[in-house]
């Protein structure tokens, strides 16, 4: 009985001490992973100060006036650009009243000639 029990006892021992073995070395793992995971936060926040600070550079009215003006050949509107309201009507043509025109499906439209 004494043999039994003496091998019952080894095996315990040496089960635990595998048992602590793993849970050292898994601990060592998590805490190498968690420092991983840690490191890509960090990288990601300074992404993130990154294009935080691109887009208010990018939103200023200078900065979008300038690119608007180099990429995109666009410009402030010259004042020979500008119509008002009388002028309208020699621009674009007489404003055309609903009411008096025929309804698409009731007459042909005629061609000028």
């Amino acid at each position: 009985m004494s043999r039994r029990a003496f091998i019952l006892g080894l095996v315990i021992v040496v089960l635990l001490v595998f048992s602590l073995y793993r849970a050292k070395y898994g601990a060592k793992d998590t805490a190498a992973e968690l420092m991983s995971v840690e490191a890509q936060i960090e990288d990601a926040r300074h992404e993130k100060k990154l294009l935080e600070t691109e887009l208010s550079h990018m939103s200023r009215r200078e900065w979008i006036e300038e690119y608007a003006r180099n990429e995109l050949g666009m410009a402030p509107p010259r004042p020979e650009q500008m119509a008002g309201e009388h002028d309208l009507d020699a621009l674009v043509g007489v404003p055309v009243d609903p009411a008096t025109q025929p309804a698409s499906g009731d007459a042909a439209v005629e061609a000028p000639e």
